[in-house]
């Protein structure tokens, strides 16, 4: 029996009566192209196993018809934070729609941030990259405008020059969180920040400033604290907050990890989070939901919906749109009580 000989262009053409440049006009939703004829286009191509001969398409065009996320090692395995997976997951959803492969490159401890993004563009590994972990004069991004590279990135920057990103909304989420502890009474909100430097730890402290300003609430640095993304550096964290002078009365968590590190922190200095009317906020990108009858405060970012933005956003880029007009800051949703929350569309969908 013989093979079945793989669809190309042609095949499409002569099966549908129309020409080549129009069918590949058609699968690329080209403007000049009636809706009805691309719809039957498409069609035809899913029914005869059409697939783009990328082989072909870099000869023409030297495009790889691949994006590389870059990911940042360190942080998925110290902090077991698996965010990234859904992004992942939605992003290469998202790029399958116009033929493009995602690759997935892992940044170890060993490497600086640029030299992930160097490595890609000296060995046209990709024709797109997407990174994260942004700092507000990031190199990564200096080195990508520079050559032209196009890229999105998963956070903001200082930098002067448009760029194209998404970024979840720091600064507004905590201004929203204190000044809704500050109504409840809350007088020694602490805010628990990572270290690096990273571009949105300084949104989340602009806010948490802004809103004890409008609460009328002093500025107290005792209650700034840095800890790394871990639960044994949280734990510690709120040790020291509740049990050394000026105790807080509320703690605003850096992300899932740490809610976790800061309720141990808490139950083991004998603090209850209803009993003792101490509310925790966090903040993450998974659904999950609490074991224990501590309350938690949550701010939730899907991370589905991140990835399917930064899909948009680079395929966007690699037609030629301005990367002015690709810059998103998406809001969380806030769950007033982890321990009632629930997997539901409207919360988790993307």
């Amino acid at each position: 029996m013989t093979a079945r000989r793989q669809a190309n262009l042609k095949t499409l053409a002569d099966h549908l009566g129309l020409s080549v440049t129009t069918v590949s006009r058609a699968l690329k939703d080209g403007p000049e192209v009636r809706p009805e004829t691309i719809a039957r286009v498409k069609e035809a191509a899913a029914s005869l196993g059409y697939v783009p001969n990328v082989g072909g398409i870099h000869l023409r065009t030297g495009r790889t018809m691949k994006v590389c996320s870059i990911l940042f090692a360190p942080e998925v395995g110290d902090y077991g934070d698996p965010g990234f997976l859904a992004q992942v997951e939605s992003l290469s959803a998202g790029l399958e729609v116009s033929h493009y492969n995602l690759l997935v490159l892992a940044q170890t401890g060993r490497q600086t941030p640029l030299e992930a993004v160097r490595k890609v563009y000296e060995q046209r590994m990709a024709d797109a990259v997407v990174f994260s972990r942004t700092l507000p004069l990031d190199e990564r991004v200096r080195y990508c405008l520079e050559r032209d590279f196009p890229f999105v990135s998963f956070g903001r920057t200082e930098l002067q020059t448009p760029h194209a990103y998404v970024d979840h909304d720091d600064e507004g989420a905590v201004f929203d969180a204190v000044t809704r502890l500050a109504a409840e009474g809350h007088r020694r909100i602490a805010l628990i920040n990572p270290s690096g430097g990273l571009t949105y730890l300084g949104y989340r402290l602009r806010g948490y400033q802004r809103a004890l300003a409008e609460a009328g609430l002093p500025w107290d640095p005792k209650l700034s604290v840095v800890a790394d993304l871990s639960v044994r550096a949280a734990r510690e964290a709120a040790r020291r907050l509740v049990t050394e002078g000026g105790a807080a009365t509320a703690i605003i968590c850096a992300n899932q990890m740490s809610v976790v590190g800061v309720l141990e922190g808490l139950i083991g200095c004998g603090v209850d989070t209803i009993r003792d009317g101490l509310p925790v906020v966090g903040f993450g990108g998974m659904p999950f939901r609490m074991l224990s009858e501590q309350k938690v405060i949550y701010y939730y970012q899907p991370q589905r919906r991140v990835g399917e933005m930064l899909a948009h956003h680079t395929l966007a880029l690699l037609e030629g749109r301005p990367a002015e007009t690709l810059a998103t800051v998406l809001p969380y949703v806030r769950i007033d009580d982890l321990r009632r929350f629930r997997d539901s569309e409207d919360v988790t969908g993307a």
